[in-house]
């Protein structure tokens, strides 16, 4: 296949499968069905989960068992664009199966953390082993940290497990483990980005994932301001070291204090324009809407098939997302008022 006809390829599957993504119709029905069993009987029956539900008995599903399960369509899909990808684009969609396995290394050290790795196995993605490059099967045997190591010892995430292995009777620095493994992917996206040859995909590229790290960042600032009260020393390793956001910037928005002082700081940043059209009921949702707004506006304009992949699969997560909270708002006997206040769109 030419590049050219991979292109196109890419850019009319991700669209045509953005079309068949939850509609607002959906949505209410999710919010109304008063049981995890029915949510679980809507998403089987009426959507395009169906594939991923399949053999699922809706009558006994529950969050630990259907989270896995759903997202094996996001696994699928990649699976699938990934088929139509030249080089260049499959290099990104590597930056987005890397931050998947990241996800799954954190999922087994948390459990670990808390003495219950062997409940690993229960969400083990066993469709992600298609195009993982880590030994998912071996995560689920590990019982201790030089566990992980062995398992894992093949993987450019070794150096880094190495740097974290706590001293006995000591716990997993979860937070900074994670930053460092993600802020990995970060650079090498960075440089891959850096080293592309087309001056105006270089550019639109680097506008995409910048400004996506700015979002993520000032979010994780306010979570951390509002949570736990970090101060500008706790929180400086905690965030992505790239994006639009000058250093002078990221130094005024950690010595905020407190989160409504890190959103004015921020307002009077490229984000204000963005910030000041958006709607969210908590700003824990602001990272993800503004990240939908920025994939929705690509995936539908975009003539660059990595930019409108990537846009695809991220605009899959925060459904999955909204998913997830629908099913243990419903768990807890939420209204469907207060689900709606949960959900991203």
């Amino acid at each position: 296949m030419s590049s050219s006809m991979a292109s196109n390829a890419i850019l009319a599957k991700a669209r045509a499968m953005y079309g068949k993504r939850l509609t607002d119709t959906d949505y209410k029905q999710l919010m109304d069905c008063r049981s995890v069993s029915e949510v679980a009987a809507y998403l089987k029956n009426r959507t395009s989960y169906k594939t991923a539900l399949t053999g699922l008995d809706e009558n006994s599903a529950h969050r630990g068992q259907l989270e896995p399960m759903l997202k094996q369509n996001i696994y699928y899909d990649i699976f699938a664009l990934s088929r139509y990808a030249k080089d260049k684009t499959l290099q990104f969609s590597d930056f987005v199966i890397s931050e998947m396995e990241i996800e799954q290394i954190i999922r087994c050290l948390t459990l670990l953390n808390i003495g219950r790795a062997e409940e690993y196995v229960y969400s083990m993605p066993l469709s992600m082993s298609k195009f993982a490059k880590i030994n998912l099967e071996g995560l689920s045997t590990v019982r201790s940290y030089d566990d992980v190591l062995e398992v894992l010892s093949g993987s450019g995430y070794l150096p880094i497990l190495k740097k974290f292995r706590p001293r006995e009777g000591e716990k997993i620095d979860i937070a900074l483990l994670e930053a460092e493994l993600n802020n990995r992917n970060y650079s090498m996206i960075t440089q891959a980005i850096d080293n592309l040859g087309n001056g105006r995909e270089r550019e639109e590229l680097r506008e995409l994932f910048f400004a996506m790290f700015d979002f993520r960042n000032v979010s994780r600032i306010m979570r951390l301001k509002k949570y736990f009260r970090y101060d500008e020393k706790r929180i400086r390793p905690l965030l992505i070291p790239c994006g639009k956001l000058s250093n002078r910037t990221v130094d005024e928005l950690c010595s905020a204090a407190d989160p409504k002082e890190v959103f004015n700081i921020a307002r009077s940043t490229y984000l204000g324009k963005l910030m000041s059209k958006l709607q969210y009921n908590d700003t824990s949702q602001m990272a993800d809407v503004l990240l939908s707004t920025y994939c929705i506006h690509h995936l539908r304009l975009s003539p660059n098939p990595t930019i409108v992949m990537i846009s695809y699969i991220y605009l899959m997560e925060i459904e999955l997302s909204n998913i997830i909270n629908i099913i243990e708002a419903t768990r807890y006997g939420l209204s469907a008022d207060e689900k709606n206040k949960l959900l991203v769109r």
